[in-house]
C-alpha cells in the first residue's frame, strides 16, 4: 500500500479529504445506532427478567467479543478491502436488528434472543471500529491525523454518549419496537454511506500466513515499540479503574447514597460529563505543533486520577459534577494523542493487528474492575470502594518517566514515514 508522505499537504489534503468524509458521515449513523442500543438492550432485558445474572448477560454479550475475538478481527480486517468490510458489518448489523424487531413483534422481550444479538452487534462492533480506526491514516495523511481522531471522537462522545441513549430511553418509553427498528434504519444507512467510499486495497496484500502467525506478529510489534507498551499498560490500568469506580460512584451519587441525586439527576449529570470530552477534542486538535504532548498526557493522567478522588473528599454534587466532566476531558485528550501515534508509528500492513491487539491488551481487565471495587465497597463501605480505584488509576503514574523517555517518538516521524 501507498502513502501520500512525499506529495505536499495540499495535495494530500485534496486527495483524502473526501473519503474522510464519507468515513466520517457514516461513522455518525453507525454511532447514533450504537447509541440507542447501548440503552435499548439493557433495558428490554430488565423487561424480560428481573434476573441480575440474565441482564449481565446480556451486558457481557456486547463487550465479550473486544476481549476474546479482537486480535482475530484485526488481522482479517488487513485481509480485506475496507470498503468491502464498512459495507457488509453494517448490513449485517441491520440483519441483526431486522430480527431482532421481528422477535419483539412476535414474542416481546426474551433474554435468549437479546444475548444473542448482543453477541452479534459486539463481534460486528469490533470488525467495524478496527476497520475504520485503521484506514484513517490512508484517508488523512499523518499531518492531520490529530484533526481527524478529534472529529470521530467528538462524533462519538455526542452521538454515542449523549444524543443516542437520551434518545433510546425517550423512544423505548414509547415503544421498544420502534427503537429498534429506528436503529436497524441508521444501520442500513450506514451501509449505504459507505457505499460511497472509494476502493481502498487491503492492507496485507502479500503472501498471507496462519492467523495465529500473524496475530502473534502484532503483538510482537506492538510489545517492542517501548512507546506503545506504556500506553497500553496505562490504558489497561485506567479503564479498570473506570470500570470498577462507575458502579461505586453510582450507589454513592444516588439517594439514599451520599450525594442524594435522584435516577434524572444523575443521568443528567453523566451527560453534562459528555461536554468535557467534546472540549477536549476541540483544544487537542488546535495544539500547536511544538507543544510536547507528553506534557498533555501526563496532565490528563494527573488530572484523571485526580477527578475520581473527587467523592471521597466531598460528597455535594457541583465538584462531582465538574470532575466527571474533567475526566472526560482527559479521557479524551488521552485517546486522540495515543491512537494518533499508533497509527502514525504502525505499519500500514499491521495496522488492523495492532490496533485490535492493543484493545485486547487495554481491556482484558475492565470485567474484574467492578467485582474487586464491589467486593471492597460492601465489606468496607463506599469510600473505601473509590479510594480503590484512585489507587488503580494511579499505578498508570508510575509509567510517566518511562512515557518521557521516549516522549520524542511523539513529535518526530516514524521510521515508515522516514522511509516513504
Amino acid at each position: 500500500m501507498t502513502t501520500m508522505a512525499g506529495k505536499t499537504p495540499t495535495a494530500t489534503q485534496g486527495r483524502h479529504r473526501a473519503p474522510f468524509r464519507v468515513l466520517l458521515s457514516s461513522f455518525a449513523f453507525s454511532t447514533l445506532a450504537d447509541g440507542l442500543t447501548i440503552v435499548l438492550l439493557p433495558l428490554m432485558a430488565t423487561m424480560a427478567s428481573r434476573s441480575p445474572l440474565s441482564v449481565s448477560l446480556v451486558a457481557m454479550g456486547r463487550a465479550l467479543p473486544w476481549t476474546l475475538l479482537a486480535p482475530v478481527v484485526g488481522v482479517l480486517v488487513e485481509r480485506i478491502p475496507v470498503r468491502r468490510v464498512l459495507v457488509r458489518v453494517s448490513l449485517l448489523r441491520l440483519v441483526v436488528l431486522a430480527a431482532l424487531s421481528a422477535s419483539l413483534a412476535v414474542t416481546g422481550p426474551s433474554i435468549p434472543p437479546l444475548i444473542a444479538a448482543a453477541v452479534a452487534l459486539g463481534v460486528l462492533e469490533a470488525f467495524y471500529e478496527v476497520a475504520a480506526q485503521s484506514s484513517v491514516p490512508v484517508m488523512v495523511g499523518a499531518e492531520q491525523l490529530v484533526s481527524a481522531n478529534s472529529k470521530l471522537t467528538a462524533t462519538e462522545l455526542l452521538l454515542r454518549g449523549f444524543l443516542g441513549p437520551s434518545a433510546a430511553g425517550f423512544i423505548a418509553s414509547l415503544s421498544f419496537l420502534r427503537v429498534s427498528v429506528a436503529c436497524t434504519v441508521l444501520y442500513g444507512i450506514t451501509g449505504l454511506v459507505m457505499a460511497w467510499l472509494p476502493a481502498i486495497p487491503a492492507a496485507a496484500d502479500g503472501p498471507r500466513k496462519r492467523i495465529r502467525a500473524d496475530i502473534i506478529e502484532g503483538v510482537h510489534y506492538l510489545r517492542r515499540d517501548p512507546l506503545l507498551l506504556r500506553f497500553v499498560m496505562m490504558t489497561a490500568c485506567g479503564a479498570m479503574a473506570y470500570a470498577a469506580w462507575i458502579p461505586v460512584f453510582t450507589l454513592y451519587a444516588l439517594s439514599p447514597g451520599p450525594m442524594g441525586l435522584t435516577s434524572t439527576g444523575f443521568g443528567l449529570a453523566m451527560s453534562v460529563a459528555a461536554f468535557g470530552g467534546l472540549a477536549a477534542t476541540w483544544i487537542t486538535a488546535r495544539l500547536p505543533v511544538s507543544f510536547p504532548q507528553t506534557h498533555v498526557l501526563a496532565a490528563s493522567t494527573i488530572l484523571g486520577t485526580g477527578a475520581l478522588a473527587t467523592p471521597i473528599l466531598t460528597s455535594r454534587p457541583l465538584p462531582n459534577i465538574l470532575a466527571l466532566v474533567l475526566y472526560s476531558g482527559c479521557t479524551v485528550a488521552w485517546n486522540v494523542i495515543t491512537v494518533s501515534y499508533r497509527q502514525r508509528s504502525t505499519p500500514p500492513e499491521m495496522l488492523g493487528r495492532v490496533n485490535a491487539s492493543y484493545r485486547a491488551m487495554a481491556w482484558c481487565l475492565i470485567p474484574l474492575g467492578p467485582l474487586v471495587s464491589g467486593a471492597v465497597a460492601t465489606v468496607a463501605g463506599l469510600r473505601p470502594g473509590l479510594l480503590l480505584c484512585v489507587g488503580v488509576s494511579g499505578c498508570s503514574l508510575l509509567l510517566l518517566p518511562g512515557a518521557y523517555r521516549h516522549s520524542q517518538a511523539l513529535s518526530h516521524p516514524s521510521s515508515q514515514e522516514k522511509a516513504l
